[in-house]
């Protein structure tokens, strides 16, 4: 067992060294979009949406593969899925997702999105809860082997820092100032 969980964390390190060295010239989308496909890809996941999170508000910044219905930004009381009494510190699995309410805004449930099991991994930064990835599955995952969860959160986090850069105004434009 040990010895698959060095395996599958090896594998996921190899993919994101490989992703950081072609990260030179990508636009910060094209690497969110790049990033959150490698997460998919690594966990066989069949969606995952990173999220962050600011003032007690929770905004999507992207999902693989890109949904019809993207997740609209909501209140830290609801996030993830009304289940926000949780806090978990590394993850949470939910087995049987199926009752779990999709979007605090409807009675949509993930059941009816497909989705059978998800995961919550919270990304934190100097104790602050910064952003969380969750990933979708349409077929029970009865365990999670957080082996390779550091280093999903660590590329999460890398995300999130990546895209909030993306909007933040440039603050270093040099601004010409009309002579009086």
């Amino acid at each position: 067992m040990q010895t698959q969980q060095l395996r599958s964390q090896g594998t996921l390190a190899a993919a994101v060294a490989q992703f950081s060295e072609g990260l030179a010239g990508l636009t910060p989308s094209d690497i969110l979009s790049d990033g959150l496909s490698l997460i998919r890809h690594q966990c066989a996941a069949d969606s995952v949406t990173l999220y962050s999170i600011r003032q007690q508000v929770v905004t999507p910044l992207g999902t693989s593969p890109l949904a019809h219905s993207v997740p609209e930004a909501c209140s830290t009381s609801w996030f993830p899925w009304g289940l926000h009494t949780t806090q978990p510190q590394r993850f949470l699995l939910v087995q049987q997702a199926e009752m779990l309410p999709a979007d605090p805004r409807t009675s949509q449930t993930l059941g009816e999105r497909g989705v059978r099991s998800c995961i919550h991994l919270p990304i934190v930064e100097r104790q602050q809860l910064l952003g969380a990835l969750q990933l979708y599955w349409s077929t029970p995952r009865q365990t999670w082997d957080d082996s390779s969860g550091q280093i999903l959160r660590s590329l999460g986090r890398l995300l999130v820092t990546i895209s909030e850069s993306e909007t933040a105004p440039d603050l270093n434009q040099s601004r010409v100032v009309p002579p009086c």
